[in-house]
């Protein structure tokens, strides 16, 4: 089975504050999708006041609240282009086996897909596209309905 990274972590040294590169970040992601603010205070979290105040320069955020927003812009700007939506489907598989200690005969009823076809979509074996389809969807469900 491959192996997956979970995490990266990148540091760089820049000019400017971490406030005006979050703002910065803001303003690119905006433009980049043509996202309009009420879009982005939704995607990041901040009612629509506070998004402005930041994209103002006049904005207060903690430190929590502005690494939580740099994180899903990370994953907006680079999060899908790094690996293919199989890839992403068994990193949620496996976490689903860790985190709730699943067997895949248990995932395999849940999902509603044979055990012999979740194993080896875990192992990258080559299969049935429909049952790989099947198994990416419910696997992205499931993972969504126990993390909420």
């Amino acid at each position: 089975m491959p192996e997956f990274k979970k995490r990266a972590e990148v540091s760089f040294v820049t000019n400017i504050s971490r406030f005006d590169y979050l703002k910065e970040q803001l303003q690119e992601v905006v433009e980049k999708f043509n996202f309009n603010h009420l879009q982005l205070s939704k995607i990041v979290d901040l009612p629509i006041n506070e998004l402005e105040s930041l994209l103002n320069g006049k904005g207060n955020i903690t430190t929590d609240q502005q690494e939580i927003i740099e994180h899903k812009l990370a994953k907006l700007c680079f999060g899908f282009q790094g690996f293919d939506a199989k890839e992403r489907a068994t990193l949620l598989l496996n976490d689903l086996v860790k985190d709730y200690m699943f067997s895949t005969a248990s995932i395999a009823k849940i999902i509603h897909v044979e055990e012999k076809e979740l194993n080896d979509f875990r192992q990258a074996q080559v299969m049935d596209r429909e049952a790989e389809l099947k198994i990416c969807v419910n696997v992205i469900l499931l993972h969504f309905v126990l993390h909420n």
